[in-house]
């Protein structure tokens, strides 16, 4: 994406001594458009998201070069989990980006490739576990890959999880059974493809299983939000560092 500004269409018609200090006065404005960019114009719309983390509202990565400013999303973040990854589809409509949840489950071979978990949110359990920003804690996805590390006999971590033990309708993995242990008490209950936790006679749905990408609606255009920005807030920006250049 490419978007450019000729300086006489933002501030008018410039004159000889003028433009001999466009390129100084330009590196100038591009810079302070960049910090606009990245402290300012960013956090102030992507609010409009619902109920966005910071790692979202602080997530633009804005950097002047010359007369030149690129944005993008693509920084550093733990296990790949970046902005510009869980932003693509809302911005382009479409699948969501499958998440390190549901790629945890299919590297341990515990659902097909095609499978995807998603939150029981409706259900108490899951509800509890809801932090501010209205999202499923890490903790919880955690102590529930734990739960089913253990029950699968591979080797996982003894982390906590509070006397609970877990099973997923299906579990693919070589000698896993399906409904033997702790689920053989809900045998023929009917219960549909997800994740579970048991805990005496209380059973939690904790995840659904789809067959496919949930999508999304388009909902915000990176493009539009650069140029509305750029052509709000380059011409005074422009005129002032032309001002402190001519001094």
């Amino acid at each position: 994406m490419a978007i450019k500004f000729d300086a006489e269409d933002l501030i008018g018609e410039l004159n000889t001594v003028v433009k001999t200090q466009l390129p100084y006065a330009g590196r100038r404005a591009m810079f302070e458009l960049a910090n606009i960019f990245r402290l300012e114009a960013w956090p102030a719309y992507a609010v409009n998201f619902e109920n966005p983390v910071p790692f979202t509202t602080q997530g633009l990565f804005a950097k002047a070069d010359g007369l030149k400013v690129t944005l993008s999303f693509d920084r550093d973040a733990p296990k790949g989990q970046d902005p510009a990854r869980y932003l693509y589809p809302t911005s382009v409509g479409g699948g969501i980006y499958p998440t390190r949840f549901t790629k945890a489950l299919r590297w341990r071979g515990i659902v097909p490739s095609s499978y995807v978990a998603v939150p029981f949110v409706e259900g108490t359990a899951v509800q509890a576990e809801v932090n501010q920003y209205g999202n499923v804690k890490p903790s919880f996805y955690a102590s529930t890959l734990a739960g089913l590390a253990r029950r699968g006999g591979l080797g996982g971590k003894r982390t906590k999880t509070g006397g609970y033990k877990y099973f997923s309708i299906p579990d693919n993995r070589s000698g896993t059974k399906l409904l033997s242990g702790d689920s053989s008490r809900f045998k023929g209950a009917g219960l549909r493809p997800g994740i579970y936790r048991v805990k005496g006679r209380q059973l939690d749905f904790l995840f659904g299983y789809e067959t496919k990408l949930p999508t999304v609606t388009k909902k915000w255009d990176f493009e539009e939000f650069a140029e509305i920005t750029a052509s709000e807030v380059l011409p005074s920006l422009l005129s002032k560092a032309l001002e402190e250049a001519l001094r």
